[in-house]
């Protein structure tokens, strides 16, 4: 209905159009009236016509038609009746049909106006919804657009973070080499009374370390950056961490003057309690901020204070500095940016210090906050809750001593010969003394088993064919027991299953009748491989550098130059320790720690990992097998010191 009267309210044709309407409708009426005499009122014919052009052609036809009809219903009433007037009830039908039609007109008239507004707002909306889906269009454009972009941008981000991390351990692989050796010029120079030189070197040292940690915190900044920074929870006494902190850090404050003050609050280390939360980059986060305060404090003081309040706790590093103002702290926490160019000239610095205390104390769910007047000091406070966000609280039990595996013999020179042939035991036992070894022999696997138990011998040969117990049965047993399962075995035999030897334990193989070249090289071999301490490491100078060390605190050193020429080193000399690179050629690390762990006599074996990688949660969780998790930026000192705990050198 409403489309039809929109249709009809449209005027596009002339004037003139819409009185002949009413003329043609008028006089259809009338005729219709004259050819079909009714017995209703005339006008009744005539409504319908006058609401059809009133809403056709507007207001003019439809006053037009509507006389034209009352004069013509008049005529028709007047030649109805036998009187020549109009009766008083036929005027007042008149009457009413003339304000009928009167009021159908204003109708019509309102109704083409309401029509005509909702054809300008339907063209608007119109106009407005195209332009909307214009819109649209070009927002799904400029959607796509910055989609590519932040794809690009990530992207160039990850190639960023890869490039720097590869760059950061080509750097970091160099600098560890200069560190060692100017720890162990250090030492010589100090055993030789070269005090002058000790000057120097230490200078070396100490810028070495200086740019490596400034490498290590621009790869700190990229992990973060590209999500990739892992965290590790552990449970830590905050009073102790404050201590520790604040007994590293004196030396550093010293230097300008300054005094360091320790407040713990009134409860002191009771109220403080414990915190769960990764306390390398916790105690990072606080040596920042010493020593951003320690470098503009100048004969003043620098307080380290710590509060609990509830499970969340507040570290404050406060100094009487120069202070800062209000435009300085604004861009505090910048990257490679300091307060003003003035105070990098002044003081120097990178600018890395902050954002990267920032960086931490988000990614352990708290914030650092600052406040500062010139000339009157600095006040840092760093946020942090009891639990780190997304740790889980795993209780692990106090770390025991580690108990070094007991050595393969007092004398590891000697080795046990079981053989039922005497004149075998004979031989074995001349050319194995002319090796340099001490020899022991039994004529039996029982014997043997005995005496193996007894003198733990460094290496046994054993027959195969051997009345009672034959040599498979001797190396299960001897494979089986925790108290002489590391000690390497050869056999010597005229039987050759190197799949069986191999699956039961054995490191070598010799036929009989012995060959003594190949006898001489597998003895050699044995020799090569004993050493107190297995340091495993594609690195020649790093190998070198922890010999000397090592070799100074009374160790002896066997070295490899990977994860299988090690694993092969253990199979035919078990080391009371072992110090283990990850990232090495042909069997790395992990590997080898899965296959030490696996080999029969080495599960307890102390393992220290020293690497240079930055280990991510799956690594430390891969690590499960090891003692001790160290870095190449430690110092060696620190190493021997772990290594001393682990398995305390042996005199003689």
């Amino acid at each position: 209905m409403h489309d039809f009267l929109r249709l009809l309210s449209r005027r596009r044709l002339p004037s003139w159009v819409g009185y002949a309407a009413v003329v043609a409708l008028i006089g259809v009426a009338t005729g219709t009236r004259f050819l079909v005499p009714l017995d209703t009122a005339p006008f009744l014919l005539y409504l319908p016509a006058v609401f059809l052009i009133s809403i056709a052609f507007g207001r003019a036809p439809g006053v037009a038609g509507a006389a034209a009809s009352t004069v013509f219903a008049a005529v028709l009433f007047v030649r109805a009746s036998d009187e020549a007037h109009l009766s008083t009830a036929q005027v007042v039908a008149l009457v009413q049909y003339v304000l009928i039609s009167a009021g159908m007109i204003l109708a019509c008239d309102a109704l083409r106006r309401v029509l005509t507004e909702n054809e300008g707002l339907v063209a608007t909306l119109n106009a407005a919804n195209a332009s909307l889906i214009d819109s649209q269009a070009t927002l799904e454009a400029a959607k796509a657009e910055a989609e590519a972009a932040m794809e690009a941008a990530e992207s160039a981000n990850r190639a960023k973070s890869s490039f720097l991390a590869n760059m950061s351990h080509e750097l970091r692989t160099p600098l560890s080499a200069v560190i060692g050796y100017s720890e162990m010029m250090e030492e010589e120079l100090e055993e030789l009374g070269q005090g002058g030189a000790l000057a120097d070197i230490g200078k070396i040292k100490s810028n070495a370390r200086h740019l490596l940690s400034l490498i290590n915190d621009v790869l700190d900044l990229s992990k973060i950056e590209a999500g990739r920074m892992d965290t590790h929870a552990e449970e830590v006494d905050v009073a102790a961490l404050a201590t520790e902190v604040g007994n590293t850090v004196g030396s550093l404050v010293a230097r300008k003057d300054n005094s360091f003050a320790l407040d713990l609050g009134q409860g002191g280390c009771d109220a403080l309690g414990a915190m769960h939360t990764d306390v390398v980059k916790l105690r990072q986060c606080l040596f920042n901020l010493i020593g951003n305060a320690a470098k503009f404090t100048e004969g003043g003081r620098i307080t380290l204070g710590v509060r609990r309040s509830g499970d969340a706790l507040a570290f404050r590093v406060s100094d009487t500095g120069i202070g800062m103002t209000e435009e300085q702290l604004g861009r505090l926490f910048g990257r490679f940016v300091q307060a003003d160019e003035t105070t990098t000239r002044k003081f120097g610095g990178t600018g890395l210090g902050l954002a990267l205390t920032q960086a931490f104390a988000r990614l352990l769910g708290g914030d650092v906050a600052v406040e500062s007047t010139p000339g009157v000091g600095t006040t840092f406070t760093l946020r942090l809750p009891a639990v780190m966000p997304g740790a889980a609280v795993d209780v692990q039990p106090a770390a025991e001593a580690a108990t070094a595996p007991a050595s393969p013999g007092a004398d590891r020179h000697t080795v046990l010969v079981i053989d039922d042939d005497a004149a075998q035991r004979e031989l074995m036992s001349r050319f194995l003394q002319r090796q340099g070894f001490s020899v022991r022999t039994a004529a039996d696997g029982a014997a043997g088993l005995a005496l193996a138990r007894e003198i733990r011998p460094r290496a046994i040969t054993l027959d195969v064919m051997m009345p009672q117990m034959d040599g498979w049965s001797v190396l299960s047993a001897l494979k089986a027991d925790p108290a002489v399962a590391a000690i390497p075995v050869v056999m010597i035999s005229f039987v050759n299953d190197a799949g069986l030897e191999a699956a039961l334990g054995a490191v070598d193989h010799v036929d009989k009748p012995v060959a003594w070249d190949r006898l001489k090289d597998v003895m050699d071999h044995l020799r090569g491989a004993d050493g107190e301490v297995l340091v495993v490491d594609d690195d020649a100078g790093v190998r070198e550098r922890l010999r000397a060390t090592f070799e100074r605190q009374g160790w002896t050193v066997t070295e490899a130059e990977n994860g299988r020429v090690a694993l092969d080193k253990v199979r035919h000399g078990p080391p009371r320790a072992v110090l283990l690179d990850l990232t090495m050629p042909e069997m790395d690390g992990f590997s080898f720690l899965d296959a030490l762990r696996a080999t029969p006599g080495c599960a307890d074996i102390p393992v220290i990992v020293f690497s240079a990688r930055d280990l991510s949660r799956e690594d430390r969780a891969r690590l499960g097998g090891a003692d001790v998790l160290m870095s190449k930026t430690d110092d060696l000192k620190a190493v021997a010191g772990e290594l001393k705990a682990l398995a305390p050198p042996q005199a003689g």
